[in-house]
């Protein structure tokens, strides 16, 4: 299993617009290894990070926040570590900054419950750090080390959702959940699922427990065993509008593609060929252009005489369906059954046909 959460993760920043909710705080900074200098805060909702004074080996930092918030304390090396603040609270914190080390937090509730989550994964971490070590070394035995990894990152994955279960009510578990989430591309709607089913309460409400949602429901789009999400969009003449939900009845490959790319074209002879074996048997093809240029799409159209139904909003991929669907790169090809249920994802080439014909028959 893939270790899910570590006490170090990829800062994720947001641009929100400010609220009347807001409340203030105050951060109280002691310095044991410098005088001077700065350090730079970041509200993780924020996308620009404040520069701070250290005098006299202290520094003070205040702001307005609507809720218990991520921020980030860093040096110009980017070391950095992560922290909590609760609305209208004062927080006192030790840095060690040459080391960029947290030595204390006081103060702040939420970070206390981030504390345990890092302190119950450090023992398991340090093992790690080991293994990592090991194994590059020239005469490791790299099949043992692996099995040790796997069976130390399932630990850390067995603390994480412990700390969820105790945790599922506060803010700092939907960032965790939501920072898991985003840093893995790869991972499945099916574990993502699991981890936000801990939530509840703040967690589900705050800030990341909705963007945690969200991000989820993405995954859901492209995953098997999920509804495709519905949308509308207007076929080249503009005149006509389809909704992907009008094909219910029908197998319908749902097609991502591009006059510019390549490999998109490149399908397009395979899809024809399945097109002819078994749209009289219930199989439709639904192309949605992510082309920005239309007249691109309109000539792509005219030079490739596709025989199913073309769509587009013509706005790339700022497109509407790139709100409900995460597509970072094309082709992207999703097959549904009659219910707008995905079966199978990416099929390349004859793998299209061959499924179809367990579908359909010969």
């Amino acid at each position: 299993m893939k270790n899910f959460i570590t006490p170090f993760l990829l800062l994720i920043v947001f641009q929100v617009t400010a609220t009347s909710k807001v409340k203030p705080f105050t951060l109280y900074g002691k310095v044991t290894d410098t005088d001077s200098g700065f350090v730079l805060i970041r509200n993780l909702i924020k996308p620009v990070a404040d520069t701070v004074r250290i005098n006299k080996g202290e520094f003070r930092f205040s702001g307005e926040i609507e809720e218990v918030t991520p921020f980030v304390i860093a040096d110009i090396t980017n070391k950095y570590q992560i922290f909590f603040i609760a609305p209208k609270s004062e927080v006192h914190m030790t840095l060690k900054k040459n080391e960029m080390i947290l030595v204390d937090v006081e103060g702040s509730e939420p970070q206390d419950i981030y504390k345990k989550l890092v302190m119950s994964q450090m023992p398991a971490q340090q093992v790690m750090d080991r293994l990592r070590q090991a194994i590059q070394q020239p005469t490791a035995n790299r099949d043992s080390l692996q099995q040790l990894m796997s069976q130390t990152g399932n630990q850390m994955n067995a603390n994480f959702y412990q700390f969820l279960k105790d945790h599922g009510n506060s803010e700092v578990a939907s960032f965790l959940v939501y920072s898991s989430i985003s840093q893995d591309r790869g991972i499945d709607a099916t574990i993502a699922d699991s981890m936000y089913s801990f939530l509840n309460g703040k967690g589900v409400s705050s800030f990341y427990g909705t963007e945690a949602k969200k991000t989820i429901d993405k995954l859901r789009a492209v995953t098997i065993g999920y509804m495709a999400p519905d949308f509308t969009l207007p076929d080249s003449s503009t005149k006509k509008k389809y909704s992907l939900s009008s094909f219910r009845g029908k197998y319908v490959l749902v097609d991502f593609w591009a006059s510019w790319c390549g490999p998109c074209k490149g399908e397009i002879p395979y899809m024809k060929t399945a097109y002819e074996r078994f749209h009289s048997k219930g199989f439709e093809i639904l192309s949605v252009s992510l082309d920005e240029k239309r007249d691109a799409w309109l000539n792509a159209l005219k030079q490739f005489n596709m025989p199913w139904y073309q769509v587009s909003d013509s706005k790339g991929f700022r497109s509407v369906v790139n709100d409900l669907y995460p597509i970072p790169s094309i082709p992207k090809t999703l097959l549904l059954d009659k219910e707008g249920k995905i079966i199978a994802t990416d099929l390349r080439g004859d793998a299209l046909d061959r499924k179809l014909e367990e579908l359909l028959g010969k």
